[in-house]
């Protein structure tokens, strides 16, 4: 990437990482983690045609999701103003969206999915 003064640094995180989820600490505090690198690399290599962006979703239908008890996948989404998850599909359009060639003027940003959850 700084051979070529070009490169798109896509990250995943959570809203977890944005506020926190009780009973995990240790992955809130990880995805965090990831909030601060995205940071810090879009503000390191701004001027060299490399971003840095991370996408901080809510809960997203996978199988692990799939797996979980039905009441917990309700108290998850009851959270969630679209009262759903999100799917694999909005996370990769939104990721595609973060390393567009013309999405040049942002870097060191966490877009969330969040379905209205987090609207700040």
């Amino acid at each position: 990437m700084r051979e070529n003064d070009y490169g798109r640094i896509g990250k995943i995180s959570s809203i977890a990482g944005k506020e926190g989820n009780a009973g995990m600490l240790a992955y809130s505090a990880s995805k965090a983690a990831v909030i601060g690198l995205t940071k810090s690399i879009g503000k390191e290599y701004a001027e060299t045609g490399i971003t840095c962006n991370a996408l901080c979703p809510a809960v997203v239908r996978t199988q692990m999701v799939d797996d979980m008890p039905a009441e917990q996948v309700k108290y998850m989404t009851d959270k969630i103003p679209m009262k759903r998850c999100g799917t694999i599909d909005e996370i990769a359009a939104m990721v595609v969206f973060m390393c567009d060639p013309e999405t040049s003027f942002t870097t060191g940003f966490c877009f969330d999915a969040t379905g209205g959850r987090s609207v700040y």
